[in-house]
């Protein structure tokens, strides 16, 4: 692997040719280790930092082991939201026109409408992406079949098999053959995801851990103390001044991304949301205009904090603080990708701020405290200093008026008569 080429892994030229021509050359450290693992058909757990090239990790193996001539679902992809599973879909759509390799897919999640999924599915795709439930509902009518799947992908497999997710993602595993692969991958694996996935497992599974920072060096972390009712001021004063390429605003309650959206916009800027009461056409349709750049502010619960891979996300804004790390570092995730330098701004209350020392202590990260002074994000303690440095308070001038100058005059005099009766 000296050469770190794909082809090196495992990988037809024909897949490295297509991977060439998306500007994708040197296979990254998670790619070296899953690829030649799912090859062999071995089951994987497998963690690495976020942007770290996970999706093709599996997608580059599972292309080489799909048989184009067998029309029948080979592969089942699950993912934990309905932004991932589209961005999935859409990375097979580009590997399949670059490689010239007729692999087709269908994208199943339920939010869509299940009669045109059906009439997708009627064409025999190789691969099926989508959620948990609306899959198993198809493979109990029989639309998908089950039988000839030969590998299962969780991806995000921590979130996929918490307690809200696990019931319906075994559901699905158990309607397929007992040989049948399983890769289980995510930026963060706990200790309950292993036990979780060693237990609908075969007895050699591997583990593969990349063991670099799980938070890229590329990412600054900073904050702004604030009161609460003063957040979307805040937020305002940072867009002004950091002018970023591409924001994502967070926030933890998903009815007030419409709200913060509305306000944006009336500001003048160009703001859109996702959020799960949202169609699924207008999802995609804010997804689709924030990679274009027709907005630049995208505003998201943390629906949208997992496995979105958008190029030249600059900065990334937590308007709310989510108590779990885990959602911290997916939330940061979205910006400081390939080396790129990003930024995280977090506006906390001093109540939120205990969060931050959870972060560092789980995720070894320091936090900068931050202001926005004369429009720019400055150093909290520089700030200080310069404003200790000049005089903000001066000494109040006494106006110099007619009446003021008498009656000093008649101070003066009273003064002047005591001190002689005194003599």
């Amino acid at each position: 692997m000296n050469e770190k080429k794909f082809t090196k892994l495992g990988i037809s030229e024909a897949l490295e040719k297509g991977l060439n021509d998306m500007n994708i050359v040197v296979p990254t450290a998670i790619q070296q280790e899953v690829i030649p693992a799912i090859l062999k058909g071995t089951d994987v757990i497998a963690r690495s930092e976020t942007g770290s090239g996970k999706t093709f990790a599996y997608l580059l193996p599972l292309f080489e082991k799909i048989d184009v001539a067998l029309k029948k679902t080979q592969v089942i992809i699950l993912t934990p939201t309905h932004e991932l599973a589209a961005q999935v879909q859409k990375q097979i759509e580009l590997l399949s026109k670059f490689s010239n390799m007729e692999i087709k897919s269908a994208l199943i999640i339920g939010s869509a409408s299940m009669t045109r999924q059906i009439e997708k599915l009627k064409q025999k795709p190789h691969i099926v992406v989508g959620s948990a439930g609306r899959i198993l509902d198809l493979i109990q009518k029989r639309k998908i079949s089950a039988h000839t799947v030969q590998t299962i992908v969780l991806d995000e497999g921590d979130r996929l098999l918490d307690e809200l997710n696990i019931n319906a993602v075994k559901a699905v595993i158990k309607t397929t053959l007992k040989q049948r692969q399983l890769v289980v991958l995510s930026a963060t694996i706990t200790a309950k995801t292993i036990e979780e996935s060693k237990n609908i497992m075969k007895c050699d599974a591997v583990e593969i851990a990349i063991q670099n920072s799980i938070m890229p060096n590329s990412i600054s972390h900073n904050y702004i103390l604030s009161e609460k009712r003063q957040k979307f001021i805040i937020l305002r004063k940072i867009i002004a001044g950091e002018k970023p390429t591409k924001a994502i605003v967070f926030l933890n309650n998903k009815e007030n991304i419409a709200v913060i959206v509305d306000k944006l916009c009336y500001h003048g800027l160009k703001a859109d949301g996702i959020y799960g009461t949202a169609y699924k056409t207008e999802r995609q349709n804010a997804l689709e205009n924030f990679r274009q750049g027709n907005i630049n502010i995208l505003v998201s619960s943390d629906i949208g904090a997992r496995g979105l891979d958008i190029e030249g996300v600059t900065h990334i804004i937590n308007m709310d603080m989510p108590e779990d790390p885990t959602y911290y570092l997916h939330r940061a995730g979205r910006t400081g990708r390939q080396d790129i330098q990003g930024k995280v701004i977090s506006i906390v209350t001093p109540y939120e701020k205990r969060w931050l020392q959870k972060y560092q202590k789980t995720w070894h990260i320091t936090f900068e405290q931050k202001e926005m002074s004369f429009g720019k994000l400055s150093d909290s303690s520089a700030v200080k200093k310069q404003y200790q440095s000049k005089k903000q308070y001066p000494k109040k001038k006494i106006k110099t008026t007619k009446y003021n100058h008498n009656k000093q005059n008649k101070k003066n005099s009273k003064k002047n008569h005591y001190n002689n009766n005194e003599k």
